[in-house]
């Protein structure tokens, strides 16, 4: 494993400890806005859903299995007990978008980087409230579209 994966794995297990400090977009944008611009584009999702990939892929056979996914969704579900109310359903918004349901396309219970890839521009759909192909600390403020 690389730094970068490693630091992945710890930034994940400690955002609970950041959380009471960010609301959830200002969380989302430090972590995903990959250039600071104040815009996560979609290329940048998948540059960071790669990283996160790998930090997981502890085995690194380029597959989460059940075992691997499962501290994945450990530390999705630390970071989103970090928040509450409406903040708290955000954060699991978010989360949902990189469970195995979500992102294991065949059903095999054994994610590829590609089949998580893959998953990436629909949870970007849904996170771009105003559909204008960039995800902004505004987007988290918005109600979904109608």
């Amino acid at each position: 494993m690389t730094k970068t994966p490693i630091l992945i794995a710890a930034l994940f297990t400690a955002l609970p400890f950041a959380a009471q400090a960010e609301s959830p977009g200002e969380q989302f944008m430090s972590t995903w806005d990959l250039d600071g611009n104040g815009t996560a584009t979609l290329a940048e999702l998948e540059q960071m859903r790669s990283d996160v990939f790998a930090s997981f892929d502890a085995n690194e056979d380029g597959k989460l299995d059940a075992e691997e996914h499962a501290v994945f969704d450990e530390a999705r579900a630390n970071d989103v007990a970090g928040y509450e109310g409406q903040q708290r359903a955000q954060m699991q918004k978010m989360a949902d978008g990189m469970t195995m349901a979500a992102t294991d396309a065949d059903g095999d219970k054994l994610v590829t980087l590609a089949e998580f890839q893959t998953s990436t521009a629909k949870w970007f759909a849904q996170l771009d409230k105003n559909a204008d192909g960039g995800i902004t600390i505004d987007d988290f403020a918005r109600k979904p579209a109608q």
